[in-house]
């Protein structure tokens, strides 16, 4: 059988390194349920402290956990006394391509996770990166800390083409073991005679889970087939790839992504959260291809290409899919100090004053956790 033909018998395989490597099983993962406070109407929340944030659309407001307290920022990209900003409908962690500090996050928990005193066992806290059409191409399993393809099909304007692109797999082989970040996917160029391209293995492993930002992995000239090799810096100025690829984050070299001018969107609504989790671990490469043949450059018509902007975990789950006025998604968010790494639970209790933009003044809970 083909890699992705064996992707179950190998993620086995991979979820069973994982345990002799030490990672841990303990965590709730990512949940599409909307989880509601208890039959006996107890606030979930109630055991974290409770603060007020006015948030308003272009201007941000920054939040410390230390306290917790709203402060004031002069400059955010040289300032670590925030731990997360907000402004509008966004949500940043001082991390990454935000801010200079330690921060980052992993969510949504379940609302029940709140109560408890310490932290669950994660994969990783992700911080703030280069994100956009590609953001929402996985749906993670909790209960495995396995990511599965939603065979999402993209759009990419890149070197005066049109390209349409498909991520078929997470996981790969190396040695005779199965290896997270090795990806496999296709892609083929709207409109060309060059048929479909089919990429096995290309290596977003980043020397492991720690991801250091020195570490180099590979991107992809969807021209020329070629994967040089970037640090993340090294990335963001260079023109000669079109889609990098690190952990589980896809980036197009456009907007905050790089200079090459690269745009990308995505055809389908966006996932509400992981709940469809199941539904993907049934699909393969061959089930999916008739989908991925029948897309044209038609298929893109109306849609709005653009390169990437800065990114958070909190994007794709913190509000309530279709909510207007914007509600608050139910949910518990292990986020990560700026400062010193103390793990806190943050949950958004409710919106005062939202409108389709903005959540108007968020009623924000917050406890540091043990870890």
């Amino acid at each position: 059988m083909t890699l992705l033909k064996m992707k179950n018998v190998y993620l086995v395989g991979w979820l069973a390194a994982c345990a002799a490597a030490g990672c841990s099983d303990s965590a709730d993962g990512p949940v599409n349920t909307k989880a509601a406070p208890t039959s006996s109407g107890e606030d979930p929340y109630a055991s974290g402290a409770s603060l007020s944030v006015p948030v308003t659309v272009g201007r941000t407001t920054y939040v410390s956990m230390t306290g917790p307290r709203v402060v004031e920022v002069a400059d955010s990209k040289a300032d670590v006394g925030w731990d997360l900003a907000f402004n509008g409908a966004e949500v940043r962690t001082n991390s990454g391509i935000s801010g200079p500090g330690s921060g980052g996050a992993f969510g949504p928990l379940d609302v029940g996770t709140f109560a408890e005193d310490r932290a669950p066992g994660v994969p990783k806290l992700s911080t703030d990166k280069a994100g956009g059409a590609f953001a929402s191409w996985y749906a993670y399993d909790g209960a495995s800390h396995a990511l599965w393809s939603r065979y999402q099909i993209i759009g990419v304007k890149a070197a005066g083409k049109w390209f349409k692109v498909q991520v078929l797999s997470y996981y790969g082989k190396r040695d005779g073991a199965v290896v997270p970040a090795l990806y496999q996917l296709r892609y083929a160029e709207l409109d060309g005679a060059g048929g479909m391209t089919t990429v096995t293995n290309l290596d977003a492993t980043a020397g492991g889970t720690a991801a250091s930002p020195d570490a180099q992995s590979e991107c992809l000239d969807l021209v020329t087939g070629a994967r040089p090799r970037h640090t993340e810096a090294e990335a963001r100025a260079s023109d000669d790839w079109h889609l990098c690829f690190r952990r589980e984050t896809i980036s197009v070299n456009g907007g905050v992504g790089g200079p090459g001018g690269v745009t990308a969107a995505r055809l389908g609504p966006a996932p509400a959260g992981d709940g469809d989790v199941g539904a993907m671990k049934t699909k393969t490469a061959d089930t999916e291809l008739p989908a991925f043949d029948a897309v044209t450059r038609a298929s893109f018509d109306g849609l709005d290409f653009r390169g990437d902007h800065v990114a958070s975990v909190f994007d794709e789950g913190w509000l309530a899919a279709g909510s207007a006025p914007l509600a608050p998604a139910p949910g518990t968010w292990l986020v990560r100090s700026a400062t010193d790494g103390t793990l806190y639970f943050v949950a958004a209790a409710r919106f005062v004053g939202a409108t389709a933009t903005g959540p108007g003044t968020i009623e924000l809970r917050i406890k540091p956790v043990l870890r």
